[in-house]
């Protein structure tokens, strides 16, 4: 009998962020209605953001630092290392970013560095390129749990186009049925430990602690998902293979910890406590 079930552990993974992972500018290729497959599977709904490129020709501002260092621009989503910052539109004096300026490029801010060139109080043009946002079942569909996203001919998406998609996977390569047979493992080890006159009991030490090692063996599986994505380095958005690596054995200490009460009597004698001398 398992103890915990799909979506208590599903429920633990979220709740504590184990598995969401944020993926940024997957490159996306329309054709007529085919589904483009993302690499991922399980994604948060609506987590996803449709990236598209709609100009050629930048668009041009001018901006005023008179009241705030920090100005916000007309459009959000703009396309990295496409911006330029000039005193005025003659180009005499273009600025850099990063020491005279910094940019938000997903919402669409610029940010006046003090110890830059940029004066005080002053203004400045700035020309850029920006993403259209595509909107969900009017420009495209998506299957979240397939990872699939399928183009709207209605929409603006063009068949043949290229766009960039944002997301968040919820598990990273977590399917149901990889959680499943994680369940099935920790509910093996689970009964090879505790006594049999256990085995059909609802003590919620039991169920927390199967939900405990199911999350123990799917964080050894992002372990070696890390791993295999970053080949030769322990660096990664999440901390790493050896950051997961370390969550599954606090996992699995928490779990083995409250199956000592249900252990199975060992039998034979115990060993013997020394005495201490009286002399």
């Amino acid at each position: 009998m398992s103890f915990t079930n799909i979506d208590l552990v599903k429920k633990h993974i979220r709740e504590h962020a184990l598995g969401a992972t944020n993926i940024e500018n997957v490159s996306c290729h329309f054709l007529g209605r085919t589904p483009f497959q993302l690499p991922h599977i399980n994604i948060l709904p609506n987590s996803e953001r449709v990236k598209g490129k709609e100009q050629n020709i930048p668009t041009q501002e001018y901006i005023s630092f008179s009241s705030s260092d920090t100005v916000f621009l007309s459009h959000q989503e703009l396309i990295f290392d496409t911006v330029v910052v000039a005193k005025d539109s003659s180009l005499g004096k273009i600025y850099v970013e990063n020491i005279d300026y910094s940019i938000d490029y997903d919402n669409g801010r610029i940010t006046r560095i003090p110890e830059g060139s940029i004066p005080q109080g002053s203004d400045a043009v700035i020309w850029y390129l920006w993403f259209r946002i595509c909107t969900k079942d009017a420009d495209y569909n998506i299957d979240y749990s397939k990872g699939q996203i399928t183009r709207i001919a209605s929409g603006v998406i063009e068949d043949g186009q290229w766009v960039l998609v944002d997301y968040t996977v919820e598990y990273g390569l977590l399917s149901d049925e990889v959680i499943k047979n994680a369940m099935v493992e920790a509910n093996d080890k689970i009964l090879k430990v505790i006594d049999t006159s256990y085995s059909n009991s609802t003590d919620q030490s039991l169920v927390t602690a199967e939900t405990y090692l199911s999350v123990s063996i799917l964080c050894n599986i992002k372990a070696l998902e890390v791993m295999t994505q970053n080949p030769g380095s322990t660096a990664s958005p999440k901390g790493g293979s050896l950051a997961w690596s370390n969550m599954s054995c606090v996992y699995r200490e928490r779990a083995f910890d409250l199956l000592k009460k249900f252990r199975k009597d060992p039998g034979g004698l115990c060993s013997p406590y020394a005495a201490r001398s009286t002399r």
